[in-house]
């Protein structure tokens, strides 16, 4: 089943997106993550350099397919780039984020922050293996930074859920969001035929066939948790006065399709936004009988 024949997936349609914090809810995750790029860009340029081209903090956070036991690279290396003075340096941030800026805030706006994060996540280790993988095959030595992996996944679920949704290609020329996948697929395969490529198509491909792969299998990664790092980006409730009769009507609705989800496909295809929903709904109602 795909999302979107999912209900709580149809909220929003591509419009205007705000960036950072909004005026009723905590900050998105694009945003977040931006943030944490840009950091993690700025502290490695007061960095001494190391080998490969890199500066100490972002080799340290790379994969090196040559020390495929540092673990946590799978993941770090989705938060480091190029560093600044190299060959493309801040070209390879800048064109990373501002993709994410402007094509992943209607997957998250769909998918809820959450679901979102952990989607980001996993595409980032997903594509990380496999450019580790095809290159341990092929016995070549070799080191990957960069969110491209995880960037390129959600093009493809941006591309899946709105096709016909015109975007400006470098900004300029317009095209329906189909072609645009066409195009970015045509030239990851271009790279891969290319032997003096320094682009990790590897990766590029991995996060564009889970992207497609998310969507096509109606994968859903709300029982997924992990830990200290959900509760880190889950929102806290605050004190507010306000009418407890205010927006009791939409939230009934917003129940009543959460209730009808479980009659269709059972309590546990529920997300943890749902989960919230009825339980908002279910307190608003033994206040309105006290």
């Amino acid at each position: 089943m795909g999302l979107e024949s999912r209900q709580y997936y149809r909220d929003e349609e591509p419009g205007s997106f705000g960036f950072g914090r909004r005026s009723s809810g905590p900050w998105s995750i694009i945003a977040i993550i931006i943030t944490i790029n840009l950091v993690v860009f700025l502290l490695d340029a007061f960095t001494p350099s190391a080998d490969g081209g890199l500066h100490w903090l972002n080799r340290n956070l790379a994969i090196d397919t040559a020390q495929p036991w540092k673990i946590w690279t799978y993941l770090t290396h989705g938060f480091a780039h190029a560093s600044l003075g190299t060959k493309n340096g801040l070209w390879h941030i800048l064109g990373n984020m501002l993709v994410l800026f402007f094509l992943g805030r209607p997957v998250e706006q769909r998918l809820g922050r959450n679901e979102f994060l952990k989607f980001y996540l996993i595409a980032i280790v997903v594509s990380g293996l496999a450019f580790l993988l095809i290159h341990q095959l092929s016995e070549e030595r070799a080191v990957v930074v960069g969110a491209s992996g995880a960037v390129t996944a959600v093009v493809a679920l941006f591309i899946f859920m709105y096709p016909k949704v015109t975007v400006l290609l470098m900004g300029v020329i317009p095209m329906p969001a189909w072609l645009l996948g066409v195009l970015i697929v045509a030239l990851d395969i271009s790279h891969a035929f290319s032997p003096d490529s320094h682009i990790a198509w590897q990766a590029h491909m991995a996060g564009a066939i889970f992207g497609v792969a998310y969507f096509r299998l109606g994968w859903n990664f709300s029982k997924l948790k992990f830990g200290w790092l959900s509760s880190l980006f889950s929102s806290r409730p605050k004190l507010r006065v306000h009418d407890p009769n205010s927006g009791f009507e939409k939230l009934k609705e917003q129940a009543d399709e959460v209730l009808a989800k479980i009659n269709e496909h059972g309590e546990e295809s529920l997300t943890s936004r749902e989960r919230r929903i009825l339980n908002r709904y279910s307190a608003q109602l033994r206040k309105t009988k006290n």
